[in-house]
């Protein structure tokens, strides 16, 4: 069995990239510990820190920019008339921009609270090569990292294509082709009180386009890979309550009674340490919906508007560039939400579990007071852990159900507005 040790950074090494790409720390450094001071900064470290800000506040203010001139290009759009299409288009990446702010701002707010998840789940976590196998550690570590690479590379290779294909056209093809009446245009459609197709200001306005996409693409991965993170992490130790308990001989066969009554008050103190662990697990899941409800419910409300937009565009027809370009971001809206549904589910899984090895264990020999113990883990795992998004939508694989038949429900009213 390999002693490698797997570090609690490993699960969050994803999560804290994006969070850095737009300047932003997430949480305080959970390597503190706990009452230590933080060291005094020298000068370089508190410049980083300012000019860290100051990126981040910049990036922030760009997003809002080039999100108010899109949704100037709609209601110019549906003042004047004009092609519906566009419009539905331009709607999809104000929904992908929407959430990406409301993210960036829901982790700014919830700092506090997310320093003190991060800290409980790394006070609990094994960090010892001989406490780790029973985590299984390996295991989890790998299929996190799978589902969320593949998570990572479809929104970034659907936002490179989006902001590279104009240039690319405008730069490279047109030249190739021999083209002379190609127009300058934008990754995204937008409205400002201004021209810029036949002069300089064409490029800024590319540029802002371009860093406003990445940082939106920052925040809105960020925040999911720390919520799939945590979730794992909720994950491996009820699975791992479940094994320790599943293996646990209770009670003890033999006469004497002094044997028999240090076994009953070792079955007892057994018994209290993992109702102590069962319920500190339930109330970290508790937090996480604190801190990610809100923004995991607009963001499935926003993925549900965005899928059937998708699928409007896709039969009334659009040019083979916006149709590939389109498939891309259909596939990363129903990657995010399988993984975060996938994630919910196993969570509702191995929760519930905890009940059932409670109750098929070796009990039957044990002391009465073990038994009645028992039944407060059980009474707990009956109401089981869940991701919620707020208070209105308790995630799982019937909430990826639910949200599709939502989205087709939108998509045909809209096809019926725009037959008629």
């Amino acid at each position: 069995m390999s002693t490698k040790i797997v570090e609690f950074d490993a699960f969050i090494k994803k999560a804290n990239f994006w969070y850095g790409f737009n300047g932003i720390v997430a949480y305080d450094n959970i390597h503190r510990q706990a009452g230590d001071e933080p060291k005094q900064k020298n000068i370089a470290a508190r410049l980083a820190t300012v000019l860290r800000q100051i990126y981040c506040f910049i990036g922030l203010v760009n997003l809002l920019w080039v999100l108010i001139i899109e949704a100037c290009f709609v209601v110019v759009n549906f003042i004047e008339n004009s092609d519906f299409l566009q419009a539905a288009r331009n709607l999809t990446f104000m929904g992908f921009v929407t959430v990406s702010i409301i993210k960036i701002l829901s982790n700014l707010k919830k700092r506090s609270q997310l320093s003190i998840l991060m800290r409980k789940l790394y006070e609990i976590y094994p960090k010892q090569s001989t406490d780790q196998p029973p985590y299984d550690l390996q295991s989890h570590l790998l299929h996190y990292r799978r589902i969320g690479f593949m998570y990572g590379f479809t929104h970034g290779f659907t936002v490179c294509a989006y902001n590279c294909l104009p240039m690319v056209n405008y730069l490279f093809l047109a030249p190739l082709l021999q083209l002379t009446d190609v127009e300058r245009e934008l990754p995204y459609f937008c409205w400002v009180p201004f021209e810029w197709r036949d002069n300089w200001l064409y490029y800024p306005l590319y540029v802002s386009q371009v860093f406003a996409s990445l940082t939106g693409l920052g925040g809105y991965l960020a925040n999911d890979l720390l919520l799939c993170a945590a979730t794992v992490q909720l994950i491996m130790h009820f699975r791992k309550l479940a094994r320790d308990i599943e293996a646990y001989q209770a009670g003890s066969s033999c006469a004497t009674e002094e044997v028999i009554a240090q076994q009953a008050q070792r079955d007892l103190s057994f018994l209290s340490a993992a109702v102590y662990y069962h319920s500190r697990t339930l109330a970290l899941c508790e937090l996480i919906n604190d801190i990610f409800g809100l923004p995991v419910l607009i963001n499935f409300i926003s993925t549900s508007f965005v899928i059937c937009f998708l699928a409007f565009q896709f039969t009334v027809g659009v040019p083979l560039s916006a149709m590939v370009a389109l498939a891309c971001y259909m596939i990363c809206s129903f990657v995010q939400i399988y993984m975060i549904c996938s994630y919910g589910q196993q969570l509702i899984t191995t929760s519930e579990n905890i009940g059932h090895v409670v109750y098929n264990h070796n009990w039957l020999v044990a002391d009465i007071r073990y038994k009645k113990m028992l039944i407060m883990i059980i009474r707990r795992a009956q109401k089981p852990a869940m991701l919620k998004a707020t208070s209105f939508v308790n995630i799982s694989m019937g909430t990826l159900a639910d949200l599709l038949q939502l989205s087709y429900k939108f998509f045909a009213l809209i096809r019926t507005m725009y037959a008629r």
